[in-house]
């Protein structure tokens, strides 16, 4: 099976190489790996570079932004499966060999979401994510009912073809737009299987931008016929579930602080 994957990228040269080497460590046979770059200052471009012998194509100019620079990159693609890590997420290992093991299993699907362990800029682990609410008025209701996270989420390349591109129009909830828009007539098959990893930090768009994704979700709800949604007070019960999330990583962060504050604290006392 072939597998196709696209890094769109701008900026973020501190994650680039780990995502990078995520990807071409699988050591998957039958992978082709494209970099869409939109004119990093950064030095991104001196990693891409130095990793250009693996891909099959790289490019760094400016562009519209990321739904557009996926689209680029897609419009590359040969694989029977698509999917773009973005430049601070990564594959784990192994991740490939177990995605076509679900695929062989319902090569009927539209699409294939993995789990997602969320971690911190330091690795630190905070929560694993497992697709849920895997129907149509369950992605409809985002957050609340369906949920699943992007990286982890693999694309038949036909449903791709019958539904893409993605809208440019929207700049945070353009991979939702394409879920809704699909699950009218493709199953997006869920397991638990933890093929990604997502890095939570400051300058991400899900944490700087949550009204607009909320103005997203309810225009996407609208599109597709869930006006009752969007009317309804959802979208402000969504908003607090993103903020329970926050909640409970920084919770959690706290605690890795805590801990390593208290070992150091041993450390020293056992010195002395």
């Amino acid at each position: 099976m072939n597998i196709s994957i696209v890094t769109p990228s701008f900026n973020q040269g501190q994650f680039l190489e780990q995502t990078i080497l995520s990807i071409i460590n699988q050591n998957y046979p039958d992978l082709e790996y494209i970099i869409i770059d939109g004119g990093s200052t950064d030095g991104s471009v001196d990693i891409i570079r130095k990793y250009g012998k693996h891909l099959k194509y790289w490019v760094s100019e400016k562009d519209r932004g990321q739904a557009h620079a996926i689209n680029k990159g897609f419009a590359l693609c040969t694989g029977n499966v698509l999917n773009w890590i973005n430049a601070d997420d990564r594959l784990l290992p192994d991740a490939l060999q177990s995605l076509t093991k679900a695929v062989s299993s319902y090569p009927k699907a539209g699409a294939w979401a993995g789990s997602c362990n969320l971690v911190d800029k330091s690795g630190f682990f905070l929560e694993k994510v497992v697709p849920r609410g895997l129907t149509k008025d369950a992605i409809a209701a985002w957050g609340m009912k369906g949920h699943f996270f992007q990286p982890a989420c693999f694309l038949s390349h036909r449903v791709w073809e019958e539904y893409g591109p993605l809208d440019e129009a929207l700049i945070c909830r353009f991979d939702l737009d394409f879920y809704c828009k699909m699950i009218q007539k493709y199953d997006i098959a869920g397991f638990s299987n933890v093929w990604t990893e997502a890095t939570i930090h400051k300058d991400a768009k899900t944490q700087k931008h949550l009204q607009l994704m909320q103005s997203e979700l309810a225009l996407i709800q609208r599109r597709y016929g869930y006006d009752h949604l969007a009317n309804s007070g959802i979208e402000e019960s969504a908003l607090a579930w993103i903020k329970k999330g926050f909640m409970r990583r920084s919770i959690l962060k706290m605690c890795k602080l805590l801990r390593n504050y208290y070992n150091i604290k041993v450390k020293l006392n056992r010195v002395m």
